[in-house]
């Protein structure tokens, strides 16, 4: 299917760039669903799942246990349950977990959604646990993280964040080679975001918007040496800037990283 898609886009960025800005600006939006494996549906059943309607979308988030809350956000094409094995541990500290699943993720409404849609859910389950302590976002979910707490009027004692990349224009180059857009694509899609959310797209770079929180947490920043969404570089950028606990893995990925048990430990003893 990629295969095609790149094609497409090939000839759209020749004879069509316009036309394929539009197509290219529909897709940027359209996340994957994905499936909760056995190990997650087990963790999943020992919570109890809530609600919440945003823009219209009925969307789900599971809590577990009793204390001050911690809420752990997922990527894009992700699910809650990504941090599954982060929930026990965290109940053991004593902490109660907050996992949502985003608009138009796993059996959240919504066959398209953005990172606005996120912020707005965030923003909902931080009224619905004003006991909230702590923030952890993976990738997408730590730009909206981020986003949340610049409107967000009370401090959290802390945030990390995990493999996400912290300037806008590295999430639109990755686009552009996942579908094989040229620059007069990539041109195309800046328009048609300008025009839609009254907004240059550069704009949602936390590397920016990480100054607008008015009270920053105390921060850890976890990035891998071989993520191609999230470069070394900038997790390095970002926990300079914000004075931040910086944890480097080693060939996990993108993803692994919140499967892996040492990563799980340094940042639950980071919570604790």
């Amino acid at each position: 299917m990629q295969k095609l898609v790149q094609a497409l886009f090939r000839v759209l960025g020749v004879v069509a760039p316009r036309l394929g800005g539009k197509l290219a600006y529909v897709l940027f939006f359209k996340p994957f669903r994905v499936k909760l494996r056995p190990k997650e549906e087990d963790v999943k059943q020992t919570g109890k799942e809530h609600s919440v309607v945003v823009e219209g979308k009925k969307c789900y988030y599971t809590v577990w246990g009793e204390g001050p809350a911690i809420i752990l956000s997922h990527g894009w094409s992700s699910k809650g349950l990504h941090y599954h094995k982060f929930v026990e541990p965290l109940l053991q500290q004593g902490f109660q977990v907050v996992i949502p699943d985003f608009p138009a993720h796993v059996r959240s409404e919504g066959s398209s959604t953005n990172i606005l849609q996120f912020k707005a859910m965030l923003l909902e389950l931080l009224n619905r646990h004003p006991n909230t302590v702590a923030m952890v976002g993976h990738s997408l979910g730590a730009m909206a993280n981020i986003l949340t707490l610049a409107d967000y009027p009370k401090k959290l004692e802390k945030m990390v964040i995990v493999n996400s990349a912290i300037r806008a224009e590295t999430i639109m180059d990755r686009y552009m080679t996942q579908i094989a857009g040229n620059d007069r694509i990539k041109d195309r899609l800046y328009i048609e975001l300008q025009q839609q959310f009254g907004q240059d797209f550069l704009y949602f770079s936390t590397a920016k918007r990480i100054h607008d929180i008015k009270q920053l947490p105390k921060m850890m920043v976890v990035v891998d040496d071989k993520d191609p969404d999230a470069p070394l570089n900038e997790g390095k950028e970002m926990a300079e800037q914000t004075n931040s606990l910086l944890h480097v893995t080693e060939g996990l990925g993108h993803n692994r990283g919140l499967k892996d048990d040492n990563v799980v430990e340094q940042v639950v003893q980071f919570l604790a």
